[in-house]
């Protein structure tokens, strides 16, 4: 026995540390993903006696009665901010409609929450239907400052609740930051986040109200419940973007409430359409549009974001008149009843800047170009772009000169390990959960032929590690699949294929492109090591030009600008509108071949001589090698001009300036022009 169970032993020992001798017959395994956050339970609302505090400022007891004679402000909200009060308002004005986008959404982050807290779906959208439609909310000033001082507490000091203390270690509820900012309200309520990853995802986590509580939501649902008040009429949204320790990447505070002279408010937002869906984007607003409202002694300008609010004092029909310069004015009827807010929203028709100009324009000169306005634009900025052949293929021999990376830390890059030819791949893995970044430097300009073509390997990863290949047309604000693979739950590829997608989409417009080894839920593989991840190598855009030397230049004023190219070849030019702060996106681009321009003759100086004779000395500019003169003359401009062939030329300045001689042939008067050939 003694003798078997020692043989046990050994063998028990060789067998455990055989195998990681070599690197390549370890099996990675997956582990668990990060931990999701909800938001903390609700306060109560809080409800104070009616009553006016000393210096309460409430349009019911400030203005005069008839003109649009007062400025009603609500502030600047950042796009973001204003997009999470327009989700809320579609919200309120169909709760059931946006149960059923929440429960249908493809956004992976809300999807991963709805994984981890096993939120229910179908429950979720019964719940949503039993809620009535509420009025709209109006941005406060006063309670998007208060909002944005508690979202600035909670990232400074890490933490996610209702409570701060500002260092001093005095505790402030919200609504003693309400009162503090000067905002006297009857009713007030307050939602709070510090783990939203966008306006979407936190937008969902309150709406959805997922945590702990039945079906994967909070009991009762307090933030949603907050978010449907009709105890409410104004609301603040603090953003603040960015991770810090734990919180992060983005905060959000919801301030609500109703100010103790609370009267109507006719509210709404302001927008440029561009991706034609129906509703409000961040990027869209227009800013410094005039909002007048017959029978309010107040007016709007909308903030920059696009939104604005003016209060009325009744029940009552009204007309909501939007102006600015460059734009239609245009009226809306709306019917105040039951002294409830109105939403009014208007989205003029964009039409983007047309530049019009010569072509081809010439070296060293300057080339005038005309571009139509833009409504309510406040300025311009002009672009030039120079165009050149792309020829490269990226397979990481260059290192990291060619591509931008953003990568979890304990790993590189480049590898040796896995290549699909020469000595080097791009290798994307996740030590930590989260997005890994292969982006190509170039902007480029794909033809109707392009492809992007690449060889990939994704080995070891799970379902919700997904491979994809991006491309974006707005500078990288937003990015567009066209192409992606899940991990399969094993060790995947075990070789490189070649993958070959189609840009003819994208003809003529300047794209980049990207790589992202994503993470959406559920568990992943955290190693680094051979075979697990994704493999990239032999990167190639085919058939397409690539955009350097930007230039970009302000307009001094009107629609036109000047362009004077010092190199010939193929240009790209476009326009930007600005609104106040905001740069709208460039113009549909114009296509300009700069070449040398053709000569130019001047006749500089003319002397008639003894003997019937006349001298003429002419300049050229831009003379071309082997260019032949001849002299041209009329006796009387109504007559026919005749070649002069008995006329003699000579050379005083090497190809630049010259002398013709000829006889007058004792003629009163002539006529003389000189043509030149190349």
């Amino acid at each position: 026995m003694i003798k078997i169970n020692a043989s046990i032993a050994l063998f028990l020992f060789f067998y455990a540390i055989g195998p990681l001798s070599a690197k390549a017959q370890i099996t990675p395994l997956p582990q668990l993903g990060p931990t999701l956050e909800a938001p903390p339970p609700v306060l109560p609302v809080e409800i104070r006696p009616r009553t006016l505090l000393s210096g309460d400022l409430t349009p019911a007891s400030e203005g005069t009665t008839e003109g649009f004679t007062t400025l009603y402000s609500i502030g600047q909200p950042t796009d973001e901010e204003q997009l999470y009060l327009e989700y809320l308002n579609r919200m309120r004005a169909n709760p059931t409609a946006e149960g059923v986008r929440l429960a249908t959404t493809t956004d992976a982050d809300v999807l991963s929450a709805y994984s981890y807290f096993g939120v229910d779906t179908n429950l979720m959208q019964s719940e949503f239907s039993t809620n009535p439609p509420v009025p709209p909310l109006a941005m406060n000033a006063k309670l998007l400052a208060t909002a944005r001082w508690h979202s600035g507490d909670m990232f400074t000091n890490q933490y996610q609740g209702h409570y701060q203390t500002n260092g001093n270690g005095v505790v402030m509820s919200p609504w003693d930051r309400m009162l503090t900012n000067g905002y006297n309200y009857y009713t007030a309520g307050e939602n709070v986040f510090s783990y939203a990853t966008s306006v979407f995802d936190g937008h969902a986590a309150f709406a959805v109200d997922w945590g702990p509580g039945t079906g994967g939501m909070q009991t009762p649902p307090g933030h949603r419940d907050n978010m449907l008040s009709a105890l409410f009429r104004e609301a603040g949204m603090g953003v603040v973007d960015g991770t810090n320790g734990s919180v992060g990447p983005q905060l959000i505070t919801q301030d609500f409430g109703t100010q103790q002279s609370a009267t109507p408010l006719i509210a709404g937002v302001v927008y440029y359409d561009f991706n034609t869906n129906g509703f409000y984007n961040t990027g869209e607003g227009i800013g410094g549009v005039t909002v007048n409202i017959n029978g309010s002694s107040y007016y709007a300008v909308t903030a920059d974001s696009g939104g604005y609010a003016v209060p009325v004092t009744t029940n009552g029909n009204y007309t909501v008149s939007f102006s600015a310069n460059g734009l239609t004015t245009t009226q809306q009827a709306v019917t105040v009843s039951n002294l409830a807010n109105v939403k009014v929203d208007w989205a003029p028709i964009y039409s983007p800047p047309v530049i019009s100009g010569p072509n081809p324009a010439y070296l060293n000169t300057s080339n005038l170009y005309n571009f139509t306005a833009v409504g309510a634009a406040t300025g311009y900025q002009w672009r030039q772009i120079q165009l050149s052949a792309y020829t490269a293929v990226e397979g990481a021999e260059n290192g990291l000169t060619n591509v931008t990376v953003v990568s979890s830390a304990g790993y590189s890059v480049l590898a040796s390990d896995a290549v699909a030819s020469g000595s080097y791949s791009f290798h994307l893995a996740q030590p930590q959960p989260t997005p890994q970044y292969l982006m190509l430097n170039p902007v480029l300009q794909p033809s109707t032929n392009s492809q992007l073509t690449f060889a990939k390997r994704l080995g070891y990863a799970m379902p919700g590690q997904i491979a994809r290949a991006q491309v974006s047309t707005d500078g990288g604000v937003t990015w567009s699949d066209v192409w992606s693979q899940a991990g399969s739950g094993g060790s995947g590829d075990s070789s490189f294929s070649t993958i070959a997608v189609s840009l003819s989409a994208y003809a003529g417009q300047l794209i980049q492109v990207r790589f992202v080894y994503d993470y959406t839920s559920g568990s992943y593989y955290p190693q680094t090591s051979t075979g697990v991840g994704l493999y990239l190598d032999n990167i190639a855009v085919t058939n397409a030009n690539q955009a350097q030397n930007f230039i970009l230049s302000t307009v001094s004023a009107g629609t036109s600008f000047v362009f004077c190219p010092t190199n010939t070849g193929t240009y790209l030019l476009d326009v930007r509108a600005q609104i106040n702060s905001r740069t709208l996106n460039p113009s549909p681009t114009a296509t300009v071949t700069v070449t040398t321009p053709p000569p130019g003759i001047q006749i500089v100086n003319q002397t008639v001589l003894p003997g019937n004779q006349i001298q003429i000395d002419f300049t050229v500019t831009n003379y071309n090698t082997g260019m032949t003169f001849q002299l041209w003359k009329v006796t009387d401009l109504t007559g026919t001009w005749v070649a002069d062939g008995s006329a003699s030329f000579q050379t005083l300045i090497a190809n630049s300036k010259f002398r013709v001689t000829t006889s007058t042939g004792a003629a009163a008067r002539g006529f003389y022009r000189i043509k030149g050939s190349y």
